[in-house]
């Protein structure tokens, strides 16, 4: 089984685009809805509560585990990999995200991602560690993620709160969506930036996964495949 971690709903996008190219694997996902939004945390209860929930899926049987959550993975998978959970295979939603920044060889990038995401620079220093010339623009939009758990994913709210943010990014050829609740107000942000390309690391991620798998044979072996799923949320 791979487990899935997030605050809330959002890495449900996440989770949806893994199930497309895996649809026979298990999985179990927990949502911790009860701490959303974890952008606004102090970085040691954010590394408190994504630990907390990915030994809950540890427990349950998961092989992997996918941080479907890009607050929780800049603040805490370094610390769960080598310290918490070092025999254990822990991914995130990043990386996957800025090497496609990277490949697909942009020079100027918009980030819109949480508070917690933006202030400590999360994609442009993972950008930069791959090519330090490219352009990174983070913009936190703290309002987006409660909207989003609500339920409210287009109209008067969602643009009164993207307005603002995305008039910060100026000549960009690609925005980020660094936060997994975003894909649920794409078309809002397509509508209001027209022509620019949309980085989803969610999809990249699982589109990273099944090269991750064909490297690493010895864990899709351990993953079961009954093509079940279980939903849990705090």
């Amino acid at each position: 089984m791979i487990g899935f971690f997030d605050s809330g709903i959002g890495g449900l996008c996440v989770l949806s685009e893994f199930r497309k190219r895996f649809p026979t694997f298990d999985f179990s996902y927990y949502g911790d809805r009860v701490n959303c939004p974890y952008g606004d945390k102090e970085d040691e209860e954010i590394v408190d509560l994504t630990e907390k929930g990915v030994e809950r899926l540890f427990d349950e049987g998961a092989e992997v585990v996918i941080l479907a959550c890009n607050t929780a993975t800049v603040h805490s998978i370094r610390y769960l990999q080598q310290v918490r959970f070092p025999d254990k295979k822990i991914l995130g939603v990043t990386i996957p995200g800025a090497e496609k920044i990277v490949e697909s060889g942009y020079r100027h990038v918009g980030v819109l991602a949480t508070e917690g995401t933006v202030r400590i620079r999360a994609y442009k220093e993972r950008v930069h560690i791959l090519d330090d010339s490219v352009s990174v623009h983070e913009v936190a939009a703290p309002e987006l993620v409660p909207l989003i758990e609500q339920g409210i994913v287009k109209g008067d709210s969602v643009r009164r709160a993207l307005l603002p943010k995305l008039a910060e990014f100026r000549n960009i050829e690609a925005l980020v969506l660094g936060c997994t609740h975003y894909p649920l107000v794409r078309t809002e942000i397509e509508a209001l930036l027209p022509g620019i390309t949309i980085v989803d690391p969610g999809f990249e991620a699982a589109a990273k996964f099944a090269a991750y798998l064909e490297r690493h044979p010895e864990i899709e072996g351990k993953i079961t495949k009954n093509g079940t799923l279980r939903l849990s949320f705090s």
